[in-house]
């Protein structure tokens, strides 16, 4: 997206809120496109890019992908499921292909690097959410075997994060953030 209906990006990183919560507006193709596309936009260790998307949109898929999902068996009184999932008008599942960093970089490539790059893709995509007026929240809680099986993912790549898109039912209040001078232990 360019122009005059960008967002000033410290003011998207000040307004983006972890959204679990959608109406049943449709996000529309171009606003999806925007999103892939600032996803493309994130650094990769060597110029690599062995990211790849798998856009769900489906209601099937998409109560598919939500089964896959837990929220951890003490974080939300072992509910094993994230159902809200489901009610987003499109998930993005984030994947790498461990071999391509892997051919550059070796065993570091295959996890951390590959990983590394795959937050920068959905730190870049929740920021153009937020910047369109759409509403999302990273989702690293689910079985990615589970996940490959049910959407039919090639055995070549690992989803790592999912990304539920949809317009916002309510928008996200304060939150309390510890201001940098808290963060930093010590300056050289």
């Amino acid at each position: 997206m360019q122009g005059n209906d960008t967002m000033d990006v410290f003011a998207c990183m000040a307004s983006r809120r972890s959204i679990r919560s959608f109406t049943a507006e449709a996000v529309t193709d171009a606003q999806v496109h925007a999103i892939l596309e600032a996803g493309t936009m994130a650094p990769s260790a060597g110029n690599m890019q062995a990211r790849e998307f798998v856009l769900v949109r489906s209601p099937l898929a998409k109560q598919a992908v939500a089964d896959t999902s837990d929220a951890g068996i003490t974080a939300r009184g072992k509910v094993l499921t994230q159902t809200w999932i489901a009610t987003a008008d499109v998930i993005i599942v984030i994947c790498y292909d461990p071999r391509r960093m892997g051919a550059r970089y070796g065993e570091k490539g295959r996890t951390d690097m590959s990983k590394l790059d795959c937050m920068g893709v959905a730190q870049n995509m929740m920021l153009a959410v937020t910047a369109l007026g759409l509403g999302t929240t990273c989702v690293i809680g689910f079985d990615a075997v589970a996940l490959k099986h049910s959407l039919g993912i090639p055995a070549e790549l690992t989803p790592m994060l999912l990304l539920p898109i949809g317009h916002p039912a309510a928008q996200g209040g304060p939150v309390f953030r510890l201001a940098p001078e808290e963060l930093v232990r010590f300056t050289c």
